[in-house]
């Protein structure tokens, strides 16, 4: 009997012996989790990457200010390009002006176109248009001396019909006068009609007046023209 309980409670210790090593495995699960504990680690390094990102966005962005700055630089360029010529001199050619109104040449001389119209002119070919023309020497000491050399007629193309070097024996009258030799002295003035000769149907915009010293302008015509 003493050998039949020995026997089992051998074999009782053995089945206990054979229990504990199943409980063994547990501490194998642990590693596991180690294993898993590196895991967190990368994610650490991705918020570094992106802490760079906005690091890089500002360097971007003053990169781009300086590039509306030349639109400013562009603006007040244009103005200047923008502010008109200055006007013509008294002197110069300019734009027409209107009938009776006084081209002064340096305040010693002053010029004015009165008058036009078409008229036949006997001893003349062709048509004529007239102009009636009033010239005045205001501070000219060594006196002036008028011409209708000085004078032409205007197409719409920039045509020009120089006055008429006909003398025919009709002319209306007042007669501007025509390298007359006269001197007109400070004070005097000259008005009349100067004749032009001009083809049949031609077009015209105006009358000019230019001396040899460059001094020019530019009267319009009547309408009736």
């Amino acid at each position: 009997m003493k050998r039949l309980l020995t026997l089992m409670s051998l074999m009782v210790l053995s089945a206990c012996t054979i229990g504990q090593p199943a409980a063994t495995p547990v501490p194998s699960a642990s590693p596991t989790i180690t294993e898993a504990s590196p895991s967190p680690s990368p994610e650490p390094t991705e918020t570094s990457t992106t802490s760079a990102s906005p690091s890089e966005s500002p360097s971007e962005s003053p990169s781009g200010s300086p590039e509306p700055s030349p639109q400013p630089t562009d603006a007040p360029s244009g103005d200047p390009s923008a502010t008109p010529t200055p006007s013509p001199s008294p002197g110069s050619a300019g734009t027409f002006r209107a009938p009776g109104e006084v081209l002064d040449l340096g305040g010693e001389v002053t010029i004015t176109v009165l008058d036009s119209r078409r008229a036949k002119v006997a001893g003349h070919r062709g048509n004529q248009v007239l102009t009636m023309v009033k010239s005045c020497n205001v501070s000219a000491a060594a006196g002036i001396e008028l011409s209708w050399d000085t004078w032409v007629l205007l197409g719409p193309d920039s045509e020009e019909y120089p006055a008429s070097t006909t003398r025919g024996n009709s002319e209306p009258a007042p007669v501007y006068p025509n390298s007359s030799g006269r001197l007109y002295k400070p004070g005097q003035c000259a008005k009349g009609w100067i004749v032009f000769d001009v083809p049949n149907g031609v077009k015209l915009s105006g009358v000019r007046y230019m001396n040899s010293n460059g001094d020019s302008g530019q009267w319009r015509l009547n309408a009736n023209i």
